[in-house]
């Protein structure tokens, strides 16, 4: 963590300085809030001067930036402080920006340029994320930062392995593996490099040290991918063989023959991938078939703009002339036979020997084409039926068409689908209409102007047409007016141009029901969103639904999403077409309308995260549910539709929070806390904390606002059960406290029995085993008479843990064994796995290490299928132990690294805590005092935060023997 000014790094001061930088920086051109710096300084126990000592750091840092000459680098901004910094001045900024470029290169061919920049970026790294930063909370931070590292080097060995440079793969390759033994796509590299080289033999022994690296510490097969490859090099597949680099096509000579062709606009920008595809097509000598090329795109994009300059590039190979209509022009008669007769008359026809039928037009035109050299431009086709008969019949003619509709019916065509520009295309657009000077002088107002522009051209244009009117205004002047997104639409207008109407010939040209949907889907708070939630807003069937997405894909009023790990596309509207939606929205749907709308929505998520859970858990289990109405899909579409349960739940949690958050603004109270509780499911398993306390404080807030009381006991039974995941036991007991009231209160039994369970297991952590037992005892009562059989087969696990603890062995298999008959019998994978994982505790104690390591690999098989990360880093850890009982130190370690990196990962201190201890005890048995020391004191803070006395008396007993031959 360093900040340089004039290539010398500056002193930051003392620990708290280099944390509060990291986490501005980390946060650079945002807000980032004092309370998020306490946090970060000092975790979950601030002093009560920790606001004022925040303030003295940050005078510190802005003398350190002011001595640099940045004495505005920290701004104050409510509800904490900004770090205004270019992206050039932020390596992690500047790392990404380059490998941005990198990706765009790579996607273009240019894969020499790819490697390139991305050697540049890694250049940027002078050793591991945050390095020297002692911050809890930053440590998750440093680890998706060199994780991101790792990946970028993978792709920078891929796009190296591309390029024939195999040997010098081959030469860095092996020493990375070793630091990181367990990144399968590393090995895969490996091998493809030997064997490019021509060591198959070696390659293939690449792949035999993976195995059985995998098996043996984390007891998995290498995934298909490498598996695959293996089976690739054994049989010498072609496909492993380096592909020729393509050359790039000579660029044509530039030489402008005007004709009918408009003038191109002179600070055309951009768009050079597109214009090279142009070029290649156009631009080539003539083969049999007419050169097409139809460019597609929403309105607004700059179609036109492309059309035409392209055309203007390519005029020196039509000396024979252009043909061109502009078919969005109110006055242009855009009929056919119109059409052709127009043509006909510049090519040389007089009006009096055009003939009267379209189809005598269209063969008079083609002959007028024949063997001439002519392009035509066709600006603003509706449809392929527009097209056709003003296609030339010549070879040597070409056609350059645009349309919002993707013209895919025009055999033979090349089709360019174009789109937004990126942040830097745009603020280039920006700065060629109102002056770079302008731009730079303002950076951060561009930046902002660029993104409520959405990056469509049209909208930049009227935006900079404004500035370029009034040199007195400031970008951020304008910017302010955009922010309002109900007068947004407004504001882009300038002389005859605007948005809305551009906009509004996209809606005025779909049918009924498209209409309506595209007004409704404008309720949609996701990023973007499945196609049944087109069927809820419309209340119709999903096929109906598909449909009518289609169409408004294909007119460009919305766009699609295909992620690489989800068969079906995902559907979204670009921001301004949004706002205009929403216009429609209010003017026409009314309030009972939109309600029901939404409130269809909504209950889709609700009945499809009910029926995901059910295939989880085997039932509605360890759950509890509202009265709020459900939309359903017919059976089998939301089997489809769900798929792998934890799979589906992951892809779609951004959308489920947004749901909850919905259900909230909307006062939806009863569905609000109902999928907020049933979404623990997913939050649980993955270690998304942040957006199990997001939506549990919505409920919360929701239904305390509307006198729900299990709502309420629901929303304070999952907060509890919150901090009960992350060990905080004092916040945990007072939330199930206040639960246990309000379901006893409504006389909710289920309701208590759930809380009770968790109660209990908090009364476990914090060494009150007499009240853990009594609560354990009451809630098996009380689960078979509400006939949840998986919450007793929880509770049946946990008690057997501690009879396990008790040395009473036999007694402890019997719990185990009736709760893994119920998980069987329920076919709920993830409890059995819990379960397992017991009985490996079990096996350890009885030393039958054979039986525990057989119990773990069959746990890790099961979380991993169903995605369950909490239990992955669990069943890791508990395969450190079995293989540090068996006396394997080195196998131990290696596996105990991986748990710790995993838990930290994921927030899940107590498997961190543990690890620690663990990693602690192999050090101290190997006399290595130092590490064992470094261990124990991470494990001991963490145990003391968890409040678990009996792990840290173990923890303070251990560390004593390791400092006692460590100096001071």
């Amino acid at each position: 963590m360093e900040l340089i000014a004039d290539q010398q790094p500056l002193d930051l001061g003392g620990p708290r300085q280099r944390v509060a930088l990291a986490v501005l920086g980390l946060n650079v051109n945002r807000v980032t809030s004092v309370d998020h710096l306490i946090d970060a300084i000092w975790g979950e126990a601030p002093p009560p001067t920790a606001r004022a000592q925040i303030q003295v750091c940050i005078s510190s840092l802005r003398k350190r930036f002011a001595d640099a000459g940045r004495s505005e680098a920290i701004k104050t901004r409510s509800p904490g402080y900004l770090l205004e910094l270019d992206s050039s001045e932020v390596d992690s900024l500047e790392f990404g920006e380059l490998v941005a470029a990198a990706q765009q290169d790579a996607e273009a061919g240019r894969t020499a340029a790819a490697a390139a920049t991305l050697r540049t970026a890694l250049g940027l790294w002078r050793g591991p994320a945050l390095d020297g930063v002692t911050s809890d909370l930053l440590r998750h931070e440093a680890i998706v930062l060199n994780d991101r590292r790792l990946t970028v080097l993978e792709e920078r060995f891929r796009l190296d392995l591309m390029l024939g440079r195999h040997e010098e793969a081959n030469a860095e390759l092996p020493a990375l593996i070793s630091v990181h033994p367990l990144r399968e796509r590393l090995h895969g590299l490996l091998m493809v490099a030997l064997y490019r080289a021509g060591r198959q033999a070696e390659a293939l022994e690449v792949f035999q040290r993976a195995r059985a690296l995998l098996v043996e510490e984390i007891g998995i097969e290498p995934g298909p991918e490498l598996r695959e490859l293996e089976h690739a090099i054994l049989n010498r597949s072609p496909a492993l063989d380096l592909a020729p680099v393509e050359l790039a096509s000579p660029e044509p000579e530039s030489r402008v023959t005007p004709r009918q062709l408009p003038t191109t606009i002179g600070d055309f920008t951009g768009r050079d991938g597109f214009l090279d595809e142009i070029r290649r097509l156009v631009g080539a000598e003539a083969g049999l078939a007419v050169p097409i090329v139809a460019i597609s795109g929403r309105g607004g994009v700059g179609k036109s703009a492309l059309a035409i300059h392209a055309a203007h590039e390519l005029g020196q190979h039509f000396p024979d002339g252009h043909l061109y209509v502009d078919l969005h022009a109110p006055e242009s008669d855009d009929r056919t036979p119109a059409l052709l007769a127009r043509f006909l008359r510049a090519l040389g026809v007089s009006a009096t020997s055009v003939p009267d039928g379209a189809d005598e037009r269209a063969e008079l035109y083609r002959s007028q084409l024949a063997g001439k050299r002519v392009l035509v431009v066709l600006d603003g086709v509706r449809d392929e039926a527009q097209v056709r008969p003003l296609l030339p019949g010549s070879p040597t003619c070409a056609v350059i068409a645009t349309s919002r509709s993707r013209l895919s019916g025009v055999p033979g065509a090349l089709c360019l689908d174009i789109g937004v520009f990126d942040a830097d295309g745009a603020v280039d657009l920006l700065g060629r209409i109102i002056g770079v000077d302008r731009v730079q002088a303002e950076p951060e107002a561009a930046a902002e102007l660029v993104a409520l522009c959405d990056g469509l051209p049209l909208a930049l244009r009227i935006a900079g047409a404004r500035l370029a009117s009034r040199t007195h205004w400031r970008i951020d002047g304008l910017v302010r007016r955009l922010r309002d997104e109900q007068r947004r639409l407004d504001e882009l207008s300038h002389r005859g141009l605007e948005i809305r109407s551009n906009i509004g010939l996209t809606y005025q040209s779909l049918p009924d029901l498209a209409r309506r949907l595209f007004r409704l889907f404008s309720l949609v708070q996701a990023p973007d969103s499945p196609a049944w939630v087109a069927a809820a807003l419309l209340d119709v069937d999903l096929a109906t639904a598909e449909d009518t997405l289609d169409g408004l894909v294909e007119a460009q009023a919305m766009e699609t999403v295909q992620y690489p790990d989800s068969p079906h596309p995902r559907y979204r509207f670009h921001e301004l077409i949004r706002a205009y939606a929403r216009e429609q929205l209010l003017d026409i749907e009314t309030s009972v309308d939109r309600d029901a709308a939404l409130a269809r929505m909504l209950g889709g998520w609700m009945a499809l995260a009910e029926q995901a859970h059910r295939r989880e858990y085997g039932g509605d289990y360890t759950v509890i549910h509202g009265t709020a109405a459900r939309w359903h899909l017919p059976a089998e579409v939301s089997a489809e539709i769900i798929g792998t349960p934890m799979t589906w739940w992951d892809s779609e949690r951004h959308a489920l929070v947004a749901a909850v958050r919905q259900a909230a603004e909307a006062g939806l109270d009863e569905l609000c806390w109902d999928l907020a509780l049933t979404s623990v499911t997913l939050f649980e398993a993955k270690g998304y904390f942040d957006d199990w306390r997001e939506t549990a404080c919505l409920a919360l807030g929701a239904a305390s606002e509307a006198g729900n009381r299990t709502g309420t006991a629901a929303a304070q039974y999952s907060l509890g059960t919150l901090h009960m995941f992350q060990t905080r036991t004092a916040e945990a007991a007072n939330c199930f406290r206040a639960a246990l009231r309000l379901f006893e209160s409504v006389g909710n039994m289920h309701g208590q029995a759930l809380v009770l369970r968790n109660a209990a297991h908090v009364d476990g952590i914090r060494g009150d085993n007499e009240a853990m037992l009594a609560k354990y005892d009451e809630a098996l009562e009380i689960m078979p008479l509400v006939g949840d059989r998986i919450g007793e087969a929880h509770i049946q696990r946990n008690l057997a843990g501690w009879w396990l603890g008790q040395g009473q062995t036999a007694r402890a298999r019997g719990l185990l064994e009736q709760a893994l008959s119920i998980s069987r019998q329920e076919h709920c994978l993830r409890v059995e796995a819990q379960v397992l994982h017991r009985f490996a505790e079990l096996h350890v104690a009885v030393e039958r290490f054979d039986l525990a390591r057989e119990a773990l690999h069959r746990v890790l098989r099961i979380v991993r299928n169903i995605g369950d990360q909490i239990g992955e880093a669990h069943a890791v850890y508990g395969l450190g132990v079995v293989r540090q009982r068996e006396g394997r130190l080195d196998a131990a370690a290696t596996t105990m690294a991986h748990a710790l990196d995993l838990s930290r990962r994921l927030g899940e201190r107590l498997v961190e805590a543990r690890s620690r201890y663990a990693l602690g005890e192999i050090a101290l048995l190997r006399a290595d005092l130092m590490l064992a020391s470094t261990h124990l004191r991470v494990a001991r803070t963490l145990f003391a935060a968890l409040g678990s006395t009996v792990w840290l008396d173990r923890t303070l007993g251990l560390l004593s023997e390791a400092e006692v031959g460590v100096p001071g």
